[in-house]
Formats: structure tokens, C-alpha cells, sequence
């Protein structure tokens, strides 16, 4: 059998197991190639040496984007980087894929460049989101210690590539694939578009060391790509044109084949952004495994959490099969509480909606848990609080509130971020800051949205709600760090004049 590696650096989260490697190693196993996976991000996290914890904090991810400190960070942690350099080379996979993501890019080039100095007969593949648009990929494939990026969807595509090597012992430009010929790299165009769902092999998370993973009780799955709606904010439908699902009975078929791989396991996340984009699809999951424990009751015992959009659909009938079929938790994004910021967002739902929804959904004995956004361009104090009364009129219909500890984030690839003018966002010009950014009056800045966010959180605490900080460390010490980072930037590039809060 032939084999291929599969490898995750920092920084990427370590609750449970990167589902996007899993399911190339699903992939992989269909052809008869053996996946190893070498998570280097959850061996690091797990083995880090003194100085190094809270490196995993999502919101310090900007630093895994520093070279020099990817270099220290290696050095300092070399036995465990040694380690999974060794065990990868030993594996004898010729063809060694990375998944690449905003914060991670800098981490795989100095891995990549290790396995090239070890043995530059190794093919190195990055592929991932972060490489769908923009020049990233023919950026990155110009580096020698890459060997091909690949340009969408890489279930199959990356499957592809290792038997191609197989055949031929090389890797040439293709559809999809941005490689060099004749020494020169060659762009091979976007993939097409993954839009059948169904056929794809079930994500498979035997290679993985399940006991590096935070929760040992969860299993990451998915059963969509892409999003129904156009939130300016979010970026995955400019990633994923469209919205493709898979069926229920599908959906059903994975989780049962992987609590016979892992019966430990009882608890399924799901990590699409929109698991009710197909409501007859989330209907028919449902009911399947309603069906299920009928029949079989304990025997594959799981529960289940799903991120939801806030529409008409998710009525009482509804939400009464998703508790009856243990899906425990549902995450909507509320964002919001001013129907004038909703339609900024380009959100097609009024606060009315939203309120009738969440109620149905607490009534139905499902933990429901609202997402929030603070600082939005174009919104006012007048508009936050809107948003302050929708949670006191609705704090009967909330277990969980998670206030954005990014407030408003320019998220590459969004609306938000390529229409900045038209959004009134200041042009800070190069090396403008996904955080730190402001609008052209001056009156939504970093430090407007800092306190916004912490009123909220304040009010959500007085109110008795499990009020989320969105944050993996301290709010305090991060509301020092931001702070002195922003102050930094601003130093940099020089706007209009305010007060910051002390």
C-alpha cells in the first residue's frame, strides 16, 4: 500500500481532531493509500515548553504569522518538532500535503523546509481555504520547499496528485493545481467546484492520536459547505460558490460507521456555518436517528451541536425532532439586535424572527446559544442599544450568549473587506489590520468596539446568562495587549484623534 502525509501546524485549535485532514485521509483510504497524519499543531500545544501557553488562544494567532517568532517557537520546542520531522520521514509517504490556513502559512513553509533539507525527494502539497482566492497559492508556490498548491476543494483532488506521482514521479500544472514546469510555475486555474456531497468517502480519524484532542468524548463532522445567505462579514461564500449539502440518510451512514471505528466517542460537532441551509436534509437526519434509538436505543448513543441561521423553518415541529433526536445544542447567529445594522450585514431576518426562534428552540429543551457582533460599519450607540435590549427582552430565551472577542473583524475575502470605502472604512494602506481598522468619521474605532463588547458581556453577566469571553485567556490581560497593539498600529498609521479607554 502506498502512503501519503497528512500534516497540521499551528496554529489551529485542539479541542478535537482537524476534520478537513480527516477527510482527505477518507479520501486517501478509498484509493488504497495509507494516510499519516502528523498534528503538529496538537503535538506542539500538548508538549510546548514554559512561555508558550497561551499560543493557542485563537485571537493570538497573528503571531504563528511572524517569521521570526515561527523560528524562535521551533527552536525553543525542537524535541517535539524533531519528533514529528522523524516520524514523518520514517513513514516512507512521498507525497506530504499541508493544511493551510490565515494562521499557518508561516508555520508549514519552516516544516516543509525541514522535510526538503532531511530528504528533498519528499512532495510537498499545501492546500486549504486560505489558497481558493488571491495569489497566495502561485505565491507560496514559488518557494522550493513546495512542490504544488492546490486551488479548491482537495478531497479528491489531492488523491489525484499522489497517484499521479505514483505513476510518474512527478507532479505536473493541472486544473486546480499551481506547480512548476520547466522551471516555471504554472497556475492550473481554480478547481471545479465540489457540488455532490454525497459521493465523497467518509472522513476517517483512525491515523489520528485521538488522546492529543481537548474533548475525548467529540468527533468533528460536517454535511454542508458554503452558506444560503451573503452576511457581508463572512467570508465562505466568496470560498464556496453556492451551498452544497448532503443528504440525511448520508449524514446518518457516517456518524453510525464512526461510532463502530470509535465507540468511545458520544458527542458529534458539526462545523458547517449553516447546518439548516437544507432543511428537508437536517429534517431527514433527524428523523434517521430518531428512528435509530428507537430501534437500537443505546447501542450508538451519540449527542449532537449544529450552527444554524435564524429562519422561518426552525418552527416548533422542527425543533422538537432535533431534541428528540439529541441534538442538544443550536448556535444562531444573531449578531444583532438594530434591523438597520441587519441589513447593513446583509442579514435577510427581522429581531421578530429571531425572537420567536430562539424562544421555540429554549422551549424545546435545546441549549441555545446566540453569537453576537459589536462595532459593525454603521453602527451607532443608538444601534448597540437595540442590541442591549434584545438581550433583556429575550434573556428568558438564551442559555449561552458569545459576545465576538473581534468585535468586527475585516475577514480576507468578505464584502466587508474588499468594499471598504463603500462600507466607510478608512484606507490604512498597506499593512492595514483586520482589527485595529476604523471608520472614515472617526466614530467607530478599535476602542469603541472594545467597550461595546464589554457592556455587553457586563449586561449578559447581570442578566445571569452564560455570557462566553470568545477568548481562550484572560479578558483583561488581552484588553491590555489589544490595546497596546492597537496603539502601536495607530502609531503607524496615523487617524483622527480620540480617546482611548485607560
Amino acid at each position: 500500500m502506498s502512503k501519503a502525509a497528512l500534516v497540521q501546524c499551528p496554529v489551529w485549535w485542539t479541542v478535537d481532531p482537524p476534520l478537513g485532514l480527516a477527510q482527505i485521509a477518507g479520501c486517501l483510504e478509498e484509493r488504497g493509500i495509507e494516510a499519516v497524519v502528523v498534528d503538529l499543531n496538537a503535538e506542539l500545544a500538548r508538549g510546548r515548553v514554559h512561555g508558550y501557553e497561551d499560543l493557542w488562544n485563537w485571537e493570538q494567532f497573528h503571531r504563528w504569522n511572524d517569521p521570526d517568532f515561527v523560528t524562535q517557537a521551533f527552536r525553543d520546542n525542537a524535541k517535539v518538532v524533531d519528533d514529528a520531522l522523524e516520524r514523518l520521514l520514517s513513514s516512507d509517504a512521498a507525497v506530504v500535503g499541508f493544511s493551510v490556513n490565515a494562521g499557518s502559512q508561516v508555520p508549514t513553509l519552516e516544516f516543509a523546509r525541514r522535510i526538503k533539507r532531511a530528504d528533498p525527494g519528499r512532495v510537498v502539497v499545501l492546500g486549504g481555504q486560505y489558497f481558493f482566492r488571491g495569489d497566495a497559492a502561485v505565491s507560496l508556490a514559488a518557494d522550493p520547499a513546495v512542490d504544488a498548491v492546490l486551488r479548491g476543494a482537495g478531497d479528491e483532488l489531492f488523491a489525484d496528485l499522489v497517484e499521479e506521482h505514483a505513476r510518474t514521479g512527478r507532479l505536473e500544472p493541472r486544473q486546480g493545481v499551481v506547480a512548476r514546469a520547466d522551471g516555471v510555475v504554472v497556475d492550473g486555474g481554480p478547481a471545479e467546484p465540489l457540488t455532490d456531497l454525497d459521493r465523497l468517502p467518509f472522513a476517517d480519524f483512525r491515523g489520528f492520536r485521538l488522546e492529543l484532542y481537548d474533548v475525548p468524548e467529540r468527533l468533528p463532522i460536517h454535511m454542508s459547505r458554503g452558506c444560503v445567505w451573503k452576511c457581508r462579514f463572512c467570508s465562505s461564500h466568496s470560498f464556496w460558490p453556492g451551498y452544497s449539502f448532503m443528504s440525511g440518510e448520508r449524514v446518518h451512514a457516517e456518524i453510525l460507521e464512526h461510532k463502530r471505528r470509535h465507540p468511545e466517542k458520544t458527542h458529534f460537532e458539526f462545523y458547517d456555518i449553516t447546518a439548516n441551509g437544507s432543511i428537508k436534509s437536517l429534517r431527514t437526519l433527524a428523523e434517521s436517528i430518531a428512528a435509530d434509538w428507537k430501534t437500537n436505543r443505546k447501542k450508538n448513543f451519540f449527542g449532537w451541536k449544529i450552527n444554524a441561521i435564524l429562519r422561518p423553518e426552525m418552527d416548533a415541529g422542527l425543533l422538537g425532532l432535533l431534541m428528540k433526536a439529541n441534538c442538544h445544542d443550536v448556535i444562531y447567529g444573531v449578531e444583532s439586535g438594530s434591523p438597520r445594522v441587519l441589513q447593513l450585514m446583509n442579514k435577510p431576518y427581522e429581531p421578530v424572527v429571531a425572537e420567536r426562534i430562539l424562544a421555540a428552540t429554549k422551549k424545546a429543551g435545546i441549549v441555545t446559544v446566540g453569537n453576537f457582533m459589536f462595532g459593525f460599519p454603521g453602527e451607532t450607540e443608538a444601534d448597540f442599544d437595540l442590541t442591549l435590549a434584545f438581550l433583556r427582552r429575550n434573556r428568558a430565551s438564551f442559555d449561552r450568549v458569545y459576545a465576538s472577542a473581534t468585535f468586527t473583524s475585516l475577514e480576507e475575502n468578505a464584502w466587508l473587506s474588499e468594499h471598504r470605502a463603500e462600507a466607510g472604512i478608512r484606507d490604512d494602506g498597506p499593512g492595514a489590520h483586520h482589527l485595529y481598522w476604523e471608520s472614515l468619521d472617526g466614530t467607530n474605532t478599535y476602542p469603541v468596539r472594545l467597550a461595546r463588547y464589554e457592556r455587553f458581556r457586563s449586561l449578559a453577566s447581570e442578566l445571569g446568562l452564560d455570557a462566553y469571553k470568545g477568548i481562550g485567556g484572560s479578558v483583561e490581560e488581552e484588553r491590555r495587549a489589544g490595546l497596546a497593539a492597537y496603539r502601536l498600529y495607530r502609531a503607524e498609521h496615523p487617524a483622527a484623534a480620540e480617546v482611548a479607554p485607560s
